[in-house]
């Protein structure tokens, strides 16, 4: 069965005549009516009676049960062929840079999560520290920061707003302390793990009266947190880059805090932008739901 038959059927159904449906299609009367007597052989049964002694004709019960299908046929065939011929939407290559403080889950399931919501979207992800992060935003290097936001403006949007803890191992007296919050004494003479990338400054995580025992520089936040697990020491850092593997515990006095959102470029798509924010927002709540009493102790 030819396509070509069924448009012609279709037209003739539709145009009341041949005569019609070739000035409709543009094309002669004897093609129309080879084409409706090659269906006929093919489905063995008459598809129209002549009306009168005019040149209308008018469709059988059965032709026109069969013209609802040719119908639906011609519709998939269009629809089909308009899917084929269709340009594929070119691939945007979106550029985010990230705080290299913030937890590295988070950004793993922020690229999952972004590849998902829109498959055409190419991220690359570039880490670095706040002022260098800064920087590429403003050298248009990259297109959006993950990174401190001050307050939310017309470029910037805070998403979430966290306290700096102190952590240490499970095994440490910090962990099974009774004491509700720790104290600025506890501090004293502790081993401690320092984070070089942290972008607080030490005199706002310690106070300058406490003496405090430095037995690691870690650039790497992972590292860090490795070695407070292993019972090293113990190290100040936001909330969330507690794992399951540290406690941590709030201290009195120790009121840093940190307000993590998004920066860009006014060039960035509504609808792109959207995407992102969507993202980093559902993973930040997925990440995080629940899973603060495990490690987190007053």
């Amino acid at each position: 069965m030819k396509i070509q038959h069924l448009r012609f059927f279709i037209a003739v159904v539709d145009s009341g005549g041949v005569v019609r449906a070739a000035e409709r299609l543009r094309i002669s009367q004897p093609s129309i009516s080879a084409a409706l007597k090659a269906l006929e052989e093919e489905l063995g049964q008459p598809l129209f009676r002549r009306r009168g002694t005019g040149r209308s004709l008018r469709p059988t019960p059965k032709a026109l049960r069969f013209y609802g299908d040719a119908r639906e046929i011609l519709r998939q065939c269009d629809a089909a062929r308009a899917r084929f011929t269709a340009e594929e939407p070119r691939p945007v290559k979106f550029r985010i840079g990230v705080l290299q403080t913030v937890a590295s889950y988070d950004v793993a399931a922020f690229s999952s999560a972004l590849a998902m919501y829109n498959p055409h979207l190419r991220l690359q992800v570039w880490e670095g520290g706040a002022i260098r992060v800064g920087e590429w935003l403003r050298q248009a290097r990259i297109d959006a920061a993950w990174t401190t936001v001050d307050k939310d403006a017309g470029n910037a949007r805070v998403l979430w707003h966290e306290p700096f803890v102190v952590l240490s191992s499970r095994t440490h007296p910090f962990a099974t302390g009774a004491q509700t919050k720790l104290t600025v004494a506890d501090l004293e003479g502790q081993p401690v793990v320092l984070r070089l990338s942290c972008e607080a400054k030490r005199g706002q995580l310690w106070p300058e009266s406490t003496r405090i025992r430095v037995v690691a520089r870690a650039e790497r936040d992972e590292l860090a947190l490795r070695l407070v697990s292993q019972g090293l020491g113990i190290a100040i850092a936001p909330l969330s880059l507690a794992s399951n593997d540290v406690v941590a515990r709030s201290m009195q006095g120790l009121d840093a805090k940190r307000s993590i959102g998004l920066k860009w470029r006014t060039e960035v798509p509504d609808d792109i932008l959207a995407t992102v924010l969507d993202a980093i927002s559902n993973v930040r709540r997925d990440n995080n739901a629940g899973c603060l009493p495990a490690h987190m102790s007053d």
